[in-house]
């Protein structure tokens, strides 16, 4: 999906390189007139060249309309998607797959970034991300998949999310909400589907 995704912007940047390029050469062209022959008029005219310059940039902008309706496809929500629930409380994270495995709190331990029970979720599986508070404002942030969501009493904000990658990974809390902000790290541990599977059955 990343490959997908680095293709597309690079495509988008090159038929925008060209669209900005050909009008920018259509107005050298018209000014070098203006300055060498004194006239506006070009006398050697072509509905070809007109044609592909008008028809060319149409053209790749409805192309990509197309490569942009097939991208949000592929990252269209199947139709099962678990909810996975985290909650952020003063000053640990509590976590539940809704159906799958029971809510349970994640602590810190004396070491730096180590919990006790870390936030365990499947290679390749696609889930609801529902992120709420029990008290005050936090901030559930994993800059390695960029996910960031705010944790709001009150509020569930949610996301789309599906892990692409195995082991673990370490995030924050990144709004500050009291004393202990800096002691509520969130460990995302990523396995495959057979440990998931082992996991669970102990």
């Amino acid at each position: 999906m990343f490959l997908v995704n680095a293709l597309y912007v690079d495509l988008v940047v090159t038929v925008l390189a060209m669209c900005f390029f050909i009008p920018f050469w259509v107005f050298i062209v018209l000014g070098w007139n203006v300055v060498e022959v004194g006239a506006s008029h070009v006398d050697n005219e072509s509905d070809a060249i007109e044609f592909i310059w008008t028809f060319g940039p149409s053209l790749s902008v409805l192309f990509l309309c197309i490569l942009n309706t097939q991208c949000l496809a592929m990252e269209a929500m199947p139709k099962y998607s678990p909810i996975a629930k985290v909650i952020g409380h003063q000053w640990y994270w509590s976590y539940e797959v809704l159906g799958v495995e029971p809510e349970y709190d994640s602590v810190m331990l004396d070491f730096l970034d180590v919990v006790d029970k870390p936030f365990r979720l499947c290679l390749h599986r696609y889930y609801t991300l529902a992120v709420t508070s029990a008290d005050v404002i936090h901030s559930f942030s994993i800059p390695d998949f960029n996910v960031k969501l705010d944790a709001i009493p009150g509020r569930i904000n949610q996301m789309r999310f599906c892990p692409d990658r195995l082991g673990s990974f370490v995030g924050y809390c990144t709004e500050l909400c009291g004393a202990g902000h800096g002691y509520m790290p969130v460990v995302l541990e990523v396995v495959s589907k057979h440990l998931h599977e082992k996991t669970l059955l102990s």
